[in-house]
């Protein structure tokens, strides 16, 4: 379809891409995609008002001077999901091992079931760059089973430093820190990174490429990881592949790779998002056997409506600890744009 606007038209193709990106979670694809149209033609009013906006938050209007909060943002939703696992128990509570048959104390197994409660999540930024930001960013989740009387808390921060470089090359350093507390298990694990990011047009599509270095701690060490990933937007869809590989870690069970692959796409006027993704991990070791696990993951995600959304998942997980062989469902439903 041609969007007529005063005369002059912004390219179907254009048009298209740029209503596409608005799936990514990546700012700055969604940005470049927003320059593809406007030099196409003219933006709709409401498309260059995002804009705007859109390179305000990333600094791209600060010239020199002391640093500038150019975003700021506190969101509080409702949450509503199905847990496998809300108490951090044993998936499998039955295993056999060398002929021998190993059984759970029910008091360790994991209880499923619905989950209600609510998520929260802040974001400052200050430039003091053209381009160039400090962002901290924190979300804490609080959900209660009422069937088990039983909570979970989920709570993350993280520190950057997001940097333009020349035209559409940036660096970003990243410190991150992560606490899960469940009923029978709580841990605290942290990761630093570096990403060089790379935005790329081409004649039919737009791609943002990534290569990064994480330092990210473990059960009982600290392991290297190096991730690789294109994200694209074509006309119809957005897609985005990426892989990750760990270095080997004797004394602990530690991710080896990672693969994940997502489709995007638009229809009925809703934003659907299908995912798959696959990794193995190994180390250490298991009642005298060399652990491997080994799974794989699927979901489906959708908007009900404007700021809500519903996820589907399936994991399936094989190892050759018995404990870890299991089956899990989980449904989530998002909501969204609810901010102060």
């Amino acid at each position: 379809m041609l969007l007529l606007l005063g005369g002059q038209s912004i390219h179907a193709d254009e048009l298209d891409r740029m209503q596409i990106a608005g799936l990514s979670s990546s700012e700055r694809l969604r940005l470049r995609a927003y320059g593809q149209a406007l030099t196409a033609g003219k933006l709709p009013r409401l498309a260059l008002s995002r804009m705007r906006q859109d390179m305000t938050r990333q600094g791209y209007y600060f010239a020199k001077g002391r640093p500038e909060l150019v975003a700021r943002g506190l969101e509080v939703a409702p949450l509503l999901a199905w847990d496998g696992n809300i108490n951090g128990g044993l998936l499998q509570d039955r295993f056999v091992l060398n002929g021998l048959t190993f059984e759970g104390d029910p008091d360790f197994v994991a209880k499923s079931g619905l989950v209600a409660g609510l998520s929260a999540a802040s974001l400052l930024r200050y430039a003091w760059g053209t381009g160039r930001l400090v962002e901290f960013q924190s979300v804490a989740e609080f959900g209660w089973s009422p069937k088990h009387n039983i909570g979970r808390t989920d709570l993350l921060l993280s520190a950057c430093s997001r940097n333009h470089l020349q035209g559409w090359s940036f660096f970003d350093l990243c410190a991150t820190g992560r606490h899960y507390w469940r009923e029978l298990d709580e841990d605290t694990a942290w990761q630093v990174s570096a990403a060089f990011t790379q935005i790329a047009p081409a004649p039919d599509s737009l791609h943002e490429i990534k290569l990064e270095y994480l330092r990210a701690s473990t059960v009982g060490s600290d392991q290297d990881r190096l991730a690789f990933s294109v994200e694209s937007v074509w006309r119809r869809v957005l897609t985005e592949f990426s892989v990750t590989f760990g270095e080997p870690l004797e004394d602990t069970i530690s991710l080896r790779y990672r693969a994940d692959a997502r489709v995007s796409w638009i229809s009925a006027g809703r934003g659907w998002n299908l995912d798959a993704w696959t990794q193995r991990a190994e180390g250490g070791m298991f009642l005298g056997v060399p652990r491997e696990d080994r799974a794989h993951g699927i979901g489906l995600a959708t908007d009900l409506r404007p700021g809500t959304s519903l996820r589907l998942a399936y994991l399936d997980s094989r190892s050759t600890a018995g404990i870890a062989n299991y089956d899990q469902v989980t449904l989530d439903i998002r909501f969204r744009n609810l901010r102060w």
